[in-house]
C-alpha cells in the first residue's frame, strides 16, 4: 500500500471514528421523566421477578462492565450496584470522583473517555446539569446514582416495595414529609406514573421545584397536595415517607452548625414519631430512603415500628437496579 493509499484508509477510517459509538447514551436514566409509565412498570415487575429468581438472570451482564463514578458519599447506592452486577456476571468499576483526574480535566473529555472503556455508567454527582453534559458526551448511557435534582433509581426502589405490599400501586396514597429535595421530586415523578396521589408536607421555604410538580400535574390523572400540617395530611395515607431533612454536604462540612440548626428548626414539626402514626390508617407503611438521622426526621420507635418497612426499601435497590441495567443495556 503506497502513502496515498494509507492517506486514504486513515481518512475513512477517521470519518468512520468521528460519529460512531459504543453504546446508546439515549438510553441513560437521568429521572423517570425519561421513561413512559409502561417502561416503569416493567422496570418494578423485573426487580420483583428478578428478587424471586435471580438464578434465571445471572448472566445478563456477562461480558459487560459498568463503571461507578461517584462525587458523594453512598452506602446503598455502590453497594446494590456493585453487587448487583457481580450477581449477574458483569464487572463494576468504582471510582471516587475526588481521586481521580475528573477534578482537573474538563467534564466532557473525562466522560467521553471513560465511555470507550465500559459498556455503562452510574454517575453520582452534585449537579443534576453535569449528568446532562455527560449524557451528551458519553457513548453509553448514563444512569444517575443521585443528583441535587432527581434519585430515580431510589423512587423505582420505592415503588417495587410498594407494589410488593400492596400488589398494585394505582389508588393508593402517600404521604411524604420533610426537604422538597431530590427523593421527593423522584417520588413526585414515580407517583405520575403509578398513579399514586401524594400529599407533601413541608415548611414554605422548603417545597418541592414547582415546574415538577406542573409537569406531572399536568401529564397525570393524580392528587397531588401541599400543605404544613403533617397530622391533617397523613389521615388517609398508605405510606408514610420521610428523608434527612439536612443534605449530606451539609453533615459533611465541617462548620455546618448553623445551617443544620436552622433546618432543624424549620422542619421540628415535620417528624414521623409515633404521634403522627396514631393520626394515621393502621395500616400505613413507614419509608425511608436512609441514611435515617434518628430523632430528627424520624424517631427510633417510628423507624423501629411494625409497620416499617424501611429495610425492603434498602434491599430493593439491588433487585430493581439488577433488572434496570440489563433493560437499559438490552440484554434482557
Amino acid at each position: 500500500m503506497d502513502l496515498q493509499q494509507r492517506i486514504e484508509a486513515s481518512k475513512k477510517l477517521l470519518a468512520h471514528r468521528r460519529y460512531s459509538k459504543r453504546g446508546k447514551p439515549e438510553r441513560s436514566l437521568l429521572t423517570l421523566s425519561d421513561l413512559t409509565k409502561e417502561q416503569v412498570m416493567t422496570i418494578i415487575d423485573g426487580g420483583i421477578s428478578i428478587k424471586n429468581n435471580p438464578t434465571k438472570y445471572r448472566d445478563l451482564l456477562k461480558h459487560k462492565s459498568v463503571a461507578l463514578i461517584f462525587k458523594k458519599t453512598s452506602t446503598r447506592t455502590r453497594c446494590s450496584f456493585e453487587i448487583g452486577i457481580s450477581e449477574m456476571g458483569g464487572q463494576a468499576l468504582y471510582m471516587d470522583w475526588n481521586t481521580s483526574n475528573f477534578t482537573i480535566a474538563s467534564l466532557e473529555d473525562e466522560i467521553k473517555t471513560l465511555s470507550r472503556y465500559v459498556d455503562a455508567i452510574v454517575a453520582r454527582v452534585h449537579k443534576h446539569e453535569d449528568l446532562i453534559i455527560m449524557k451528551e458526551h458519553s457513548e453509553v448511557p448514563i444512569i444517575n446514582g443521585l443528583s441535587n435534582l432527581y434519585h430515580p433509581c431510589q423512587a423505582l426502589a420505592d415503588l417495587m416495595t410498594i407494589k410488593e405490599y400492596f400488589g398494585e400501586l394505582e389508588g393508593l396514597n402517600i404521604c411524604y414529609l420533610g426537604d422538597g429535595n431530590d427523593i421527593c421530586h423522584s417520588l413526585i415523578n414515580g407517583a405520575g406514573h403509578a398513579g399514586i396521589n401524594i400529599s407533601i408536607a413541608c415548611p414554605q421555604n422548603y417545597l418541592p421545584n414547582p415546574e415538577i410538580l406542573e409537569a406531572v400535574q399536568r401529564n397525570n390523572n393524580i392528587r397531588i397536595r401541599i400543605g404544613s400540617d403533617p397530622t391533617e395530611l397523613v389521615k388517609d395515607a398508605d405510606i408514610i415517607y420521610t428523608d434527612t431533612w439536612i443534605p449530606m454536604a451539609i453533615w459533611t462540612l465541617t462548620d455546618n452548625s448553623n445551617e443544620k440548626d436552622l433546618r432543624i428548626k424549620a422542619f421540628s414539626d415535620f417528624q414521623v414519631n409515633r404521634e403522627l402514626l396514631s393520626h394515621a390508617p393502621e395500616h400505613a407503611l413507614v419509608m425511608h430512603c436512609l441514611p435515617a438521622h434518628r430523632e430528627y426526621e424520624i424517631t427510633a420507635d417510628a423507624l423501629n415500628s411494625e409497620n416499617s418497612i424501611v429495610f425492603d426499601q434498602a434491599e430493593n435497590r439491588k433487585h430493581v437496579q439488577k433488572y434496570l441495567m440489563p433493560w437499559i443495556l438490552e440484554t434482557i
